[in-house]
């Protein structure tokens, strides 16, 4: 190779290097080709290398974000740094982790008395983990005991939508089934029953539900269906399902039968406590005090440590007339018991019943001494004058009260002011008597129980307008409670109030087994030109009339 050639080649070496660069941060090289024509070439492995690793840095920057608003954000001190990364994988499982440690941290507020932050964590845990069944429970807590929440609705479907979840659990299913027998959804009742029997659950959901069942029929005049349940569960065996067997004999009209079934079964069970409390109630319901006096001693022997027989036994001495043992045994309930803040309250309300004063007062004093919350005492010793017709009395009090403003009577103010519009309504003073009546049904969130009670003051008093009144107002915050629905319906007709009397009756005639003396007065009056003017008239008295004798409308 001559000397010249090798200095082209030494030339052209440093020319090749000229026509190739790496542009755009080394991801491209541009290169001139031999038409002098520059390419550009992008390098893909290089590329694609780079945005995995910025595709890696960023999934964890995003994850430590994450875990840090979890943590410090949310609050959610249970939080893995390692869930973060296969959180878009497991979004399900993440939020009900999320929601059953809300529910947790809800339990600790519980505790603590944060009863606004425990429901706000509550319900927000409940909707990311709907399976957590203890949450449903304590939210609908809320929307069944607190004032300003009460829904008993809203309770009943949330914990409907926790069902699915909740077939093996006998707590949830107990609560659930006691919401709906308390808004009187038998059929539900009955229907969810026999959806969850029909699985062969353990034995204490399987026991559980046949009661349910069984009940329910019952309470819709079912016999024949409440005995099958009875009997295919063999509900007997326990004690609380011969006491619901005892029932169906009993509304059946076979009065002894449901005695003699009881009276066989004493000695059956660990205890006969209830058996004994139940014989004593029906002999009283049958007018057979001494019968029930003797069942309510035996109950005494059987659980002498119990203060609910003894004030049992107090209310049968007092309708046998022994006035003299009943007092004596009411003040060896006072001495031995005057500790139990329970116990004291039953025998309060026992003195309240029988319009004992100096009872009451003595109760009253002993809670005084005891440091017990005392705003029951005051209102039943209260409400002791008034049954005693010591309307004076019962004013002289409420007033020195009202001085007094003690802390307790701001929360109990409704009930207050009901105990004294009936004192001034029992001494005449109807001014009074409409204020203090007109302040009580103001109050949001009055119980249907409550009101009922007042109604039954004015009842006894001759009050019919003033009870009408308050037992409109039952029937508007709770028109599914048949107790207020049936005393509405029988002031009504007392009254001789008719415009709404047909819609109160188609009511009732949709609930449990209404009863039938009411049925059969307001077949009698809407009967008469009084009610001539009812509207629907005709309808109801055919209704009626085939609810009352379904033998004649077959025939």
């Amino acid at each position: 190779m001559t000397r010249a050639n090798l200095g082209n080649m030494s030339n052209a070496t440093p020319s090749s290097k000229n026509q190739q660069r790496s542009i755009l941060l080394g991801f491209a090289v541009r290169r001139r080709g031999p038409s002098g024509r520059w390419h550009i070439r992008f390098r893909w492995g290089r590329i694609l290398a780079v945005f995995a690793g910025l595709a890696v840095l960023g999934y964890i920057c995003l994850a430590t974000a994450l875990f840090i608003f979890f943590k410090k954000v949310q609050k959610f001190d249970d939080v893995q740094y390692g869930d973060m990364f296969t959180i878009f994988f497991n979004m399900d499982e993440h939020r009900a982790k999320v929601g059953d440690y809300q529910i947790e941290m809800a339990k600790t507020m519980l505790e603590e008395g944060n009863y606004r932050d425990a429901f706000k964590f509550l319900r927000e845990g409940v909707q990311r983990s709907p399976q957590n069944l203890e949450g449903r429970l304590l939210v609908s807590e809320y929307f069944i005991y607190i004032p300003n929440l009460r829904d008993l609705d809203r309770a009943l479907k949330l914990l409907e939508e926790g069902l699915p979840y909740a077939h093996d659990n006998p707590e949830y299913l107990k609560r659930y089934i006691q919401l709906l027998i308390r808004q009187q959804e038998d059929q539900q009742v009955i229907d969810v029953s026999n959806e969850i029997l029909a699985e062969n659950p353990e034995e204490e959901t399987s026991k559980l539900l046949s009661t349910a069942a069984a009940t329910s029929h019952l309470y819709r005049g079912n016999f024949d269906e409440a005995e099958d349940f009875i009997k295919e569960y063999d509900l007997e065996s326990q004690i609380e399902g011969l006491l619901l067997s005892t029932k169906v004999s009993w509304e059946r009209g076979a009065q002894r039968a449901a005695i003699a079934k009881l009276e066989n079964s004493i000695g059956k069970f660990n205890t006969n406590e209830p058996i004994y409390a139940q014989l004593s109630q029906y002999y009283r319901d049958l007018g057979e005090y001494e019968k029930a006096r003797q069942y309510a001693v035996l109950r005494n022997i059987d659980a002498p440590l119990a203060v609910s027989p003894r004030v049992d036994l107090l209310y049968t001495l007092s309708l046998t007339g022994q006035e003299e043992r009943a007092e004596a045994e009411a003040n060896a309930i006072l001495r031995q018991f005057r500790n139990d803040e329970k116990a004291m309250l039953r025998l309060a309300n026992f003195a309240t019943d029988e319009g004992q004063i100096d009872l009451a007062r003595r109760i009253y004093e002993q809670a005084l001494e005891n440091d017990f919350p005392i705003a029951p005492f005051a209102l039943l010793l209260i409400e002791s004058h008034i049954t005693a017709k010591d309307f004076e009395g019962a004013i002289s009090f409420s007033e020195e009260l009202a001085k007094e403003r003690p802390d307790w009577l701001e929360q109990n103010l409704p009930i207050f002011n009901s105990l004294r519009s009936v004192a001034y309504y029992g001494v005449g003073n109807m001014n009074l008597a409409d204020i203090y009546i007109a302040q009580f049904l103001q109050q949001p969130n009055l119980r249907a129980e409550s009101l009922m009670a007042v109604s039954r003051r004015f009842t006894q008093l001759g009050g019919d307008e003033f009870a009408r009144r308050v037992l409109k107002q039952a029937y508007i915050n709770n028109p599914k409670n048949q107790a207020a629905l049936s005393n509405l319906i029988e002031i009504e007709i007392k009254t001789g109030n008719a415009a709404e009397l047909g819609n109160y009756l188609k009511k009732l005639l949709q609930m449990r087994r209404p009863s039938v003396e009411i049925l059969e007065q307001a077949y009698e009056k809407l009967g008469s030109d009084r009610f001539i003017y009812t509207p629907d008239r005709e309808n109801l008295l055919i209704e009626l009339n085939t609810v009352l004798r379904p033998q004649e409308q077959a025939s």
